[in-house]
């Protein structure tokens, strides 16, 4: 046992809201010989007087959180630390330490494990940019959980997402859906490691984009509408009547300020209340009463949202409604909508838009990792030093560790098929 060599006082910077405040300790120093050279002199720190440190532990800690938690840049923790918790001579290059060190503490093998413990089955899938380089987020949508972040330079290529799949089936993890949006890195990868998982196409992205192509439609419904002569040059004569371009004109106008109206779905929200109010109610029926081409339009748009809605429960329910708009001669006259109308023709893309059908509580869109994406685009507007490699490192490890794994995780359900002897399916003859 190495002898005490002196007792040293340590004092530290605390964070206080009312003054400057300083906490001290006494701690003891040893000389160990049976020690290496160099490594003989040691003392002891109590908690909260760890390492080569101005500052306690704990007023660490309450820095770093104004950076992870609250989202503040470096300097705007700094300058708070000092200003408001009294912390003197705090730097924001030093808050930006504290933060790179931070990350050291996070296992990345032991996140990856309780992950796939609490894995519901649905991964979801996306790639963001920043600068020379990009990260692949994978994240799990029905327990609300980041799984791993993937780092490279330049552009991800398909053998780059077939990497990242493979290190998480190494870790354990085995869905049974991956959500992507429409690029083409993913369903090689993923046909490749998983081949018995789902791939499911985001929703969301083929109605926005769909709806960006109905915008064409919506334009030759536009120019049905009477135009106002091209007046002449010089002032008009006063013939004691209203002048009909006038009015003309602000009928076109009057269409043109609620054309998004046009595209908005309908119905009622998850919460029951109606996702038109009253207001865009009666400036769509104006808008129908001087257009009367719009109409139309309108009830496609509604019959897009029905097919891709929550009461389209099943892949026959699905394929039936489908049908329905592709056998509507009324559709398939319409101006500017045959390039949507071959979309769902698509027998494979439409497959692969559907597969959330086969479950009860599945994901159908990939908005949840392109959430975390937008987080990460915001966050770095905020953090502007984080731009080198290692600074990108630590900030990508302790965004995976800000959200704790959920008690009871929620798991992904394969939905039951009605059949003659099932109950529903009894119910549902009766009624």
């Amino acid at each position: 046992m190495a002898p005490r060599n002196e007792v040293r006082q340590l004092t530290r910077w605390a964070a206080s809201l009312e003054a400057p405040r300083q906490e001290s300790v006494l701690v003891g120093c040893y000389l160990c010989p049976d020690c290496p050279e160099g490594e003989r002199w040691f003392r002891l720190q109590p908690p909260g007087f760890e390492g080569w440190r101005n500052y306690t532990t704990s007023s660490i800690r309450t820095v770093l959180s104004l950076v992870t938690r609250f989202k503040m840049p470096f300097d705007g923790a700094a300058r708070l630390g000092r200003e408001v918790l009294h912390l003197q001579e705090l730097h924001e290059t030093t808050v930006l330490r504290w933060f790179r060190e931070a990350s050291d503490d996070v296992d990345y093998r032991s996140h990856l494990q309780r992950m796939a413990e609490v894995f519901s089955g649905e991964l979801a899938l996306d790639e963001v940019y920043d600068g020379d380089h990009y990260v692949i987020k994978a994240t799990d949508p029905i327990n609300n959980l980041e799984i791993t972040s993937w780092i490279g330079e330049g552009s991800p290529t398909a053998d780059d997402i077939r990497d990242v799949l493979l290190e998480l089936r190494a870790a354990g993890f085995h869905p049974l859906l991956v959500v992507t949006d429409g690029s083409t890195l993913y369903p090689r990868a993923i046909q490749e490691v998983w081949p018995d998982a789902e791939h499911q196409l985001c929703v969301f992205h083929f109605i926005m984009g769909t709806l960006r192509k109905l915008g064409r439609v919506f334009w030759a419904a536009y120019n049905t509408m009477p135009k106002p002569k091209k007046r002449k040059r010089g002032r008009p004569k006063k013939r004691g009547r209203p002048r009909m371009d006038k009015l003309k004109r602000a009928n076109r106008k009057k269409v043109r300020s609620v054309r998004y109206l046009i595209f908005k779905r309908g119905g009622t929200g998850a919460n029951g209340k109606p996702l038109l109010c009253d207001g865009e109610r009666r400036a769509l029926d104006e808008a129908f009463r001087l257009c009367p081409a719009l109409v139309e339009l309108r009830r496609f748009v509604e019959a897009l949202y029905e097919l891709f809605g929550p009461t389209t429960t099943s892949h026959d329910l699905a394929n039936e409604r489908r049908q329905t708009v592709l056998d509507d001669d009324i559709f398939a006259d319409l101006p500017g909508l045959e390039p949507t109308l071959k979309d769902l023709r698509n027998d494979e893309l439409f497959a692969r838009l559907t597969r959330y059908l086969a479950f009860e509580n599945a994901d159908k869109t990939s908005n949840h990792v392109e959430r975390e994406n937008r987080e990460f685009r915001k966050r770095q507007r905020s953090h502007y030093r984080l731009r080198s490699i290692q600074s990108l490192c630590a900030f990508l490890d302790l965004l995976l560790v800000r959200r704790p794994p959920p008690e009871k995780p929620r798991r992904l359900r394969r939905r039951e098929r009605p059949t003659e002897d099932h109950p529903r399916s009894q119910e549902a003859n009766a009624a």
